[in-house]
């Protein structure tokens, strides 16, 4: 177990071999995951729910689901902050953001900019709606978008939610404007939490290029 332990057996006990791009790389075979879900969505999408389920049982619900509540979330403000031994940055004295969430406009804005994909780690991520829509198509029974529970919510949800992440975030003074926020996977947006990227050894995503003109939209489209 890597809750409670002095290092995370995913990322290592070694800083200088960690990614300076994200918390915590996620699983290699995830990619093939996603594509097995938007093989599940279209099928759902024609009608063949049958052959839908048939293809979900491909995403390793399970495996994504341990691997996010045993690594992921644990992996930035938890494991690369102990680890690393930073400085706590000195309390902020200003005004905070009033606007704690950026509205779905913002949200939509950032996620375009960045070509629904997650600044940290690179992943392609999905627009929240192709989640709800899944979970009509489905049922509740067999795709939960979103539940109280880790152990209710479907495997993909972790890792391929489109977030808004305040690069900066709001208690270390972070504005919610487009200047500050970045799109970022469910793993990575939870992984940073509210840590600054210092503390966890992590390069500024603001600097990489976007990929707003990559032929991907988070299948928004589809929805």
């Amino acid at each position: 177990m890597c809750i409670d332990a002095e290092f995370c057996t995913e990322l290592g006990d070694d800083p200088q071999k960690w990614s300076t791009r994200c918390p915590l790389p996620p699983p290699k075979h995830l990619e093939e995951c996603l594509d097995f879900f938007i093989q599940a969505f279209t099928e759902a999408k024609k009608g063949d729910i049958s052959k839908s389920l048939e293809l979900l049982t491909q995403t390793r619900s399970n495996q994504l689901r341990e691997w996010f509540v045993e690594h992921g979330q644990m992996s930035g403000h938890e494991h690369r902050v102990k680890g690393l031994e930073m400085p706590p940055p000195p309390p902020f004295n200003g005004e905070y953001e009033k606007n704690k969430k950026p509205g779905r406009a913002l949200e939509k804005q950032v996620f375009l900019r960045d070509g629904y994909r997650c600044r940290y780690c690179q992943t392609r991520v999905l627009d929240f709606k192709v989640f709800q829509k899944m979970e009509k198509l489905v049922g509740k029974e067999n795709f939960r978008a979103s539940a109280g529970t880790n152990d209710l919510r479907h495997g993909i949800t972790f890792f391929f939610r489109a977030t808004a992440d305040h690069v900066v975030p709001l208690q270390g003074g972070g504005r919610t404007t487009i200047e500050n926020l970045v799109t970022a996977c469910w793993n990575c947006n939870i992984g940073k939490l509210d840590a600054l990227l210092y503390q966890m050894g992590i390069e500024d995503p603001i600097n990489y290029p976007t990929h707003e003109n990559l032929k991907w939209d988070g299948m928004l489209s589809d929805v």
